[in-house]
């Protein structure tokens, strides 16, 4: 997605001339046949200008196949998230369950809880509707935290089955408050888009925390837009500002976006949606970041409780769950594996869960509930000393990096004994995630293991638009034998469909590769 990275803005690009980008992407070393036929790609006239770097390295060789450029850098995007993925792997372990808890304050007596219900967060960010009855996971791309369709899940679904259980522990009734404990670590708020939207993050997450909101024309020009939002727990209300707009005016129409945000006395809030629709057109989305996480779950846990036949006097009341109180165990829920959880960051790129990684290996691996953000990230860079990487190259950031860097560091984790799970929770090429529609039919659809990044700035220098594109994870070659490659390209452009072919031509070489090595 154009303008989505992992961190911030692209605005650290301290050391880089554009210029750069006038060096031939031509001159690559290594396996001959590869060369030519990667050399037939990048010299398309939709790349002219353009700068190209990567390496292509087999496991079982100390050899490259393939190299151009390794030791310069460039944007890496979202393609940075395999480093994420790579530290909760060895740091919790890819059979890591996140346990979510919840407790009484009080006995329970003929059906009524004579105190307060806790539901106690354990960092489990798939609170929602993605985990299907077979346990397999829902990811749409683009995914719904990209102002796209919800998924088709109930976003109450876990809450509900907790709350059942609840009921079937003899709790009829809750006398006091239904709260959540956050306690984890500390709740941080972190850019998500380069156009400034920030998500918080909190170790409880339910529906991404996000409220999907979907926007349909209404009957005539100048009539409102019709609104209808997910989950509707009463956590926000909407005044709708959309105008609908004839067909006419559709070039003039204004983006969806939400104003005005504001919290009321008991922890809901308030927003304006305003821009436009056009008469006749199709229905669009548009995705609320919740500001307060633990107040959307207490009323997502009260709705999920009266639903299960459980009543609470306490409901509109909220306050923090009290510490020392005596609390007693009711019902526990067991998440998916890490390597499930994974899948939402790496195969559909969402950045809202990207977020939360540094924070949950902190709190978690790294036991600082206070400094989690600042403990998960000296976590990472003591896996890219024990990879053998410097964790503060000279001119690299967090979206700057080297092929080099970026293959020191995937060969690292083939030789861990979770690598299987690793690359699996990785876009497939032609078969899922943001690579499913790439090389949809080509031999190699279906062997290549990869992480996508996309990003879009302006040069510091020219103020011209800058765009970049990345994929490097592992090709599965016919022989059985693996290799890593990492492979990126920047241009001065505005098109979006310049993204679109250079995904594409990604997808070429990662096929290049894979079919030069075929035995003959």
């Amino acid at each position: 997605m154009l303008g989505a990275l992992p961190f911030g803005s692209m605005g650290d690009w301290s050391g880089f001339r554009t210029n750069q980008l006038n060096l031939p992407g031509h001159g690559g070393t290594g396996h001959t046949a590869i060369d030519a036929r990667i050399q037939d790609i990048i010299r398309r006239p939709e790349f002219q200008g353009s700068r190209w770097g990567m390496k292509v390295s087999p496991l079982n060789s100390g050899e490259d196949l393939y190299s151009m450029n390794t030791d310069q850098l460039f944007v890496a995007g979202s393609s940075f998230k395999i480093f994420l993925a790579g530290t909760a792997f060895a740091t919790l372990g890819g059979g890591y369950r996140f346990r979510t808890r919840v407790y009484r304050t009080g006995p329970v007596a003929r059906g009524v809880l004579k105190g307060d219900l806790v539901l106690v967060a354990g960092g489990d960010l798939l609170l929602g509707g993605r985990v299907q009855r077979d346990g397999t996971l829902l990811l749409p791309d683009p995914d719904h935290t990209y102002n796209a369709k919800p998924l088709t899940g109930d976003p109450l679904g876990t809450l509900r089955d907790i709350a059942r259980q609840v009921r079937a522990q003899g709790i009829g009734h809750v006398e006091g408050r239904v709260l959540v404990d956050a306690g984890l670590f500390r709740q941080g708020l972190e850019d998500i888009f380069s156009d400034g939207i920030k998500a918080a993050v909190s170790p409880m997450m339910v529906n991404d925390n996000v409220v999907d909101v979907s926007v349909r024309p209404g009957p005539r020009a100048g009539a409102p837009g019709l609104l209808r939002f997910s989950p509707d727990i009463g956590y926000v209300r909407i005044t709708n500002a959309v105008t609908t707009i004839a067909a006419d005016r559709a070039a003039d129409a204004r983006r969806l976006t939400f104003a005005d945000d504001a919290a009321s006395p008991d922890g809901t809030r308030q927003v304006r949606l305003t821009g436009d629709v056009v008469l006749g057109g199709p229905e669009q989305f548009v995705t609320y970041h919740v500001p307060e996480p633990t107040r959307f779950a207490e009323l997502a846990f009260i709705a999920a409780l009266k639903a299960a036949g459980t009543g609470v006097d306490g409901e509109g009341r909220t306050g923090t769950a009290a510490q020392g109180k005596t609390r007693d165990l009711v019902v526990e829920h067991v998440s998916p594996p890490l390597s499930e959880q994974l899948k939402v960051m790496l195969k559909v790129s969402s950045n809202v869960h990207t977020v939360h990684f540094p924070y949950l290996v902190g709190a978690i691996a790294g036991r600082d509930p206070r400094e989690a953000k600042q403990r998960g990230e000296e976590l990472q860079s003591r896996l890219f000393r024990q990879a053998g990487l410097d964790p503060n190259p000279p001119g690299a950031s967090e979206v700057r990096y080297t092929p080099d860097f970026f293959i020191g560091f995937l060969r690292h984790m083939a030789r861990q004994r979770y690598f299987p799970q690793f690359r699996r929770a990785l876009p497939i090429m032609g078969r899922d995630g943001t690579l499913a529609d790439v090389q949809v039919g080509s031999p190699a659809a279906g062997h290549v293991y990869a992480k996508t990044g996309t990003a879009g700035t302006t040069s510091p220098d020219t103020g011209k638009p800058l765009l970049a594109k990345a994929l490097a994870g592992y090709i599965d070659l016919p022989d059985g034998s693996w290799t890593a490659f990492a492979a990126f390209m920047e241009q001065q452009a505005t098109s979006p469909d310049l993204l679109d072919a250079a995904g594409q031509a990604l997808g070429e070489i990662a096929t290049a590769v894979y079919e030069e090595m075929s035995p003959s």
